[in-house]
Order: structure tokens, then sequence, then C-alpha cells
């Protein structure tokens, strides 16, 4: 069965091993400590070659101490898709994350820098605890329709000279009025994605309006209170109406203007993006508060889509830090540059999910749902596939701290998902005998090119109990165009959403557009209304309630449920006050790079 995947990996090592010989003489690594029973493992090591080198060369401060001025280079594998969140889904507006800011935002300082209460490697997972006021400086609810932001004072869009969009800004302050436009915007302009998520399904606010310069109020759908909150809260960037005025819209990256702490003053597309400190930036370090942020004076993402091209960067030091990177990129490249810092944490697995809303497709029922878990090696994919490096049991939910209010371990699982973790051909064969199947079907699948060779495993084991899944590979953008327009006749691949976004309940939601299966049940729609209701206000109900969710999504086998693998956060030691963190707050990758500090002395006497 694993004959082409280890022909595959061979393949792989043979051309890895001719790379490690272009390299400087290997060394050998240092080992990975796990913090908890194989869950988020942080790691990196000060090596002796690091501390000769400070010991060594005259003027290198403390990691500790914070240092203005450096440059940091990061390598991501996609371009942006656009710079207007109005036409385009926010989270590929990713230059907002550096030049707009949000209302709330997750508060960096409970994180590994600060006070430890989460490790930021998965976002805030609805737990309010973890937010905090940005431009907006706190936030009530004086009832269960109402919501009141307080903008903070004093707070003025960024003024870069060099930029035409800014000298028309001029700098002027940040106000409610402001804020009204951005929600306004997001809910009801139709390409907006909070329009179809929220407006559409009857969930947006039904009044929004300034009550002074520096308050805004919000009133929201009872059962939408909580969730509201939180949405335009800490997932709706604040764009400066004054743009849209001028230009059209925001579409332009020249024209993009915010309060963030950096501008962005060049777009390569498909090559790079630079970003520059903007010095009149509101805010001060919550653990240095004398200290205005941000520390860096440049920021450079490099767009690299090739993984080995993303390591030869690394390893040469031409980019500073390598995030999503795999357990056999990281093995090798802990070996060929010891210096590097790293962070192992449970990544979302890829999931086979089924359509299970056409009765005239065999796994309409469920016994065949089950019969299709059943009937694959979970545990020879971890042990052969993945080398021993993922989880087993990581679905809904990583089996992490982070995440231990709402895990559910596999032993407290009930006996039918527990009957799925225990390979069983033979009891496959018997449910799918009993659901009218005893000779099997034939099935196809969406995926992407790159996960071809992983979905042909499931199919031989598929294969031995009478289903034959026809593969059918997607070039990349095909593949979310029919993931995200859920386009799909029968079965496809995708992420599991649950990891960042557990509240949502993304995958059991009628309405989701990550709901590929298009599962739906009263059980997980009043669960998603009472979540709604009571997250940004009681983080105990939340977790109980998310819980419960993730046990019985996991009954219902509305997807084939695959182990989840480790992956690497890595980072030269230059880098500093940084910890391995990736999503603070809602969905805010990269904002970490708002707190770091890069010691450019440091660079340069390690002879980069």
């Amino acid at each position: 069965m694993f004959r082409k995947v280890i022909w595959v990996f061979i393949s792989l090592l043979m051309v890895l091993s001719l790379v490690a010989t272009s390299c400087e003489e290997e060394q050998e690594g240092g080992k990975v400590t796990e913090e908890d029973k194989g869950q988020v493992i942080t790691t990196g090591k000060d090596t002796d070659e690091d501390k000769e080198v400070i010991e060594e060369k005259d003027g290198l401060l403390s990691p500790d101490v914070p240092k203005y001025g450096g440059t940091f280079i990061y390598s991501s594998p996609l371009d942006v898709m656009g710079f207007d969140p109005i036409k385009k889904l926010q989270m590929e507006c990713a230059s907002l994350r550096f030049t707009n800011e949000e209302l709330i935002r997750g508060d960096w300082a409970k994180g590994p820098g600060g006070t430890g209460e989460t490790d930021w490697t998965g976002g805030f997972i609805g737990r309010v605890e973890l937010e905090t006021g940005s431009l907006a400086e706190s936030w009530e609810t004086p009832d269960n329709e109402t919501i009141i932001y307080h903008i903070r004072h004093g707070v003025h869009y960024g003024l870069d000279p060099d930029s035409e969009a800014s000298r028309y800004v001029n700098g002027r302050e940040y106000t409610a009025d402001d804020t009204v436009y951005s929600i306004e915007q997001n809910f009801f302009v139709e390409t907006a994605y909070s329009y179809g998520a929220y407006t559409r399904a009857g969930y947006a606010p039904t009044s929004i309006k300034a009550l002074d310069k520096y308050t805004v109020e919000v009133k929201v759908p009872q059962i939408m209170h909580g969730l509201l909150i939180l949405v335009i809260g800490d997932n709706m960037y604040q764009v400066c109406p004054d743009v849209t005025e001028r230009y059209g819209d925001q579409s332009d990256w020249r024209n993009q203007v915010g309060t963030g702490p950096y501008f962005l003053v060049d777009y390569v597309p498909s090559s790079s993006l630079t970003y520059k400190k903007n010095p009149g930036y509101w805010m001060n370090d919550p653990l240095h508060p004398e200290n205005q942020l941000p520390y860096l004076g440049t920021i450079k993402c490099m767009i690299i889509p090739d993984s080995s091209t993303q390591m030869a960067a690394l390893r040469t030091g031409k980019i500073d830090q390598l995030g999503g990177t795999s357990w056999e990129n990281a093995e090798l490249l802990m070996k060929q540059v010891p210096n590097l810092k790293y962070k192992q944490v449970v990544a979302g697995p890829t999931l086979l999910v089924m359509r299970v809303d056409k009765p005239e497709l065999p796994y309409y029922d469920q016994k065949v749902r089950r019969a299709m878990n059943i009937a694959v090696n979970q545990q020879e994919i971890v042990d052969e596939y993945y080398g021993g490096n993922a989880v087993l049991f990581g679905v809904p939910y990583p089996p992490t701290p982070t995440y231990s209010e709402i895990f559910t371990p596999l032993e407290e699982q009930s006996a039918e998902v527990q009957e799925m973790y225990t390979y069983n051909p033979a009891r496959a064969k018997e449910l799918l005998a009993e659901a009218g199947f005893p000779n099997g079907f034939t099935t196809k699948i969406n995926c992407s090119s790159a996960e071809a060779d992983y979905v042909s495993i499931v199919r031989e084991y598929l294969l031995a109990v009478g289903i034959d899944m026809v593969i059918q590979p997607l070039e990349a953008s095909v593949m979310r165009s029919v993931g995200r327009g859920r386009t799909h006749e029968e079965m496809i691949t995708m992420f599991c959403v649950d990891y960042p976004f557990p509240f949502r309940l993304l995958m059991v939601r009628q309405e989701s557009f990550d709901n590929r299966s298009f599962f739906e049940h009263p059980f997980t729609r009043q669960s998603y209304e009472s979540i709604n209701e009571v997250i940004g206000k009681n983080d105990a109900e939340v977790n109980r309630l998310i819980k419960a969710v993730g046990k019985f999504s996991l009954e219902q086998a509305w997807g084939i449920w695959m182990p989840a693998p480790y992956i690497y956060t890595m980072w030269w030691p230059w880098v500093q006050n940084y910890h391995g963190e990736g999503t603070i707050g809602y969905d805010s990758q990269n904002t970490y790079n708002h707190y770091i500090w890069t010691d450019m002395s440091m660079k340069k006497a390690m002879g980069y």
C-alpha cells in the first residue's frame, strides 16, 4: 500500500541529500522538548555557538533588551489577493494586518512573552478573556441587543509623506464616524464577506450610529449579541472613508491608509511587500510601557511558493523566520542550522468530506460514513506516512493545552467515535452491508494536485472494503474556487477550520462557506445560537457548548477523520521578543510583528 509513498519519500531524501551537500558541514541539532502529552511543543535552544558570538563580539546587547530600527524579513507561499476588505475576503488582504487596525485585538501580553495564559498559536479560539482594546479603548453591553464601543482618543491615521492618499487624509484623528462607516460597509455592501455571512442569514446589526465623537452604538439580534461583539470588534479592519471618497474604493495598494504601526511602501506582485515604520503610531509596548511601538524599522514579506526555496532562504539568512514548516523539512533544517530556534505545533488535519445532503449518494446513510472511517488505518498513517510526527486523534480540535477546555480525549468519546478509530475492515463491510451496499460502491473526490498522493493512501484502504474512490485532482486556484463555491458533486478535501474558529461552528452550519459536507442538524443550530448569545461574555459556557458540539460532530462522521501532523515555526536568534506566536486574536496572523525586534548586530556577527 505504501510502496508509492515510500518511493516518493526516498526520492525526496535523495534530493535533500544533494541540497545538504551544497551547504556547510552539518551539525547535530537540539532535541525537541515536550511540554505536554504530545501537544504544543515549545522549543528552541541557545547553542554554545550563540553564546560564543555574544561573548566574543563587542557591542551586542542581551536579547531581552528592546532594539529599534531593525529589519524583519519573512516569507509567504501566497500573494495577497487584494487590498480592499469590502471587495475581497479580509483574510486575503494580508497587508491590512500591518497598516490598519481593529476595534479589539488579542492581548499579546497574555502570551508567552508575558503572562503565558496562551501560546498564541491557534488564535483566541473564543476566549474573550484573551482580548483587549485597540481602536476601541473598551466596550460594554448594557442589554442583550446593544454593543457600545468607546473609541480611543487621540489616534490618528498615519501620515506617510511619500503617499498621495496619506497626504490627502493628512493624519486626521480616527473617530466614531469612521467606525460606523467601516461597520456599514462590511454588513451592507454585497461584495463584503459579512454581507453574505450575516446579513443574508438575518444575523446582521439592525442599527449602527455614532452617539458622539468617541462612542459607537450597535444594535444587534439577541441571538447574535455575543458573536457580533467579536466579529465587529476583532474581525473587521477599520478603513479610512476618505480614501474611498477620493479614489472610489481601496483596491490600489498605494492608497492604503490606516492607523496601524506600518506603511505599505512597495508591492511587487508575486514577489514582495515592503513596509516601513509609522513614527506616529499611538501604542506603547505593554511590557515596556515607556517604549513606543513598533520596534522594527522595516518589514519585508517575500512571496515564495516553493518550500525548498523557502528553506534555502531561511538557511542562508535571506529570511529571518519561516512558519508552517513540515516535520521533514524542520528536521533537516535543525541538522543543517542548529542555531535556529523553533516551535512545534499541531496543524489542522486534511479531512476527506462527504456531501450528506443528497439522498442518492451512499453516504447519506450514517452507517456508510462510519464504515469509511473504520476502513482507514489512521494509526498506520501516523506511523508510516508521518513517521510518527502526527497526532492520531486531532479532530475537530487538537489535544493541546490551548484547547484543553474544549478537547475531549478519545477514551472519553462515545463508543461510535472510538470504533471509528479502530481499524477493522470486516466491521466496515458489515456496516456497508447493513446500509445496502454489500459490494461497496464508486465515489469521486476533488482534491488539490498536491494532495493527490495523500488521498491515494485512503483510496487503497477503501478499495479493500469495496469502495472505489476516484481521485479528481485540481490545480490550486480551481480547487479553491470549487471549495469556496461548494460546487463539488460528492467528496472533497478540506482543512479542519474548527482549529482557529471553533466557536463559529463553520463546518456544521448549512449557510457557512466552510460547510463542505452540507451537514445540518437541530442540535448544532441551537448550539450555534446559544454560543452567539454568550460568547464575549461567558467563556466557561462557550467552552461547554463547543465541547459538546465537538463530540456530536465526530459521531455524525460527515468526513473521514484523519491524523493531525506536526508543523514547525522556525526563526533565527536575532529575531527577539518572539516565541513562535502565530495568530494573536480572532484572525490576526503576523501581528506579532508589532512587538518583536531584530538584533542586526547579532545577525552581522553571525555572518549574515
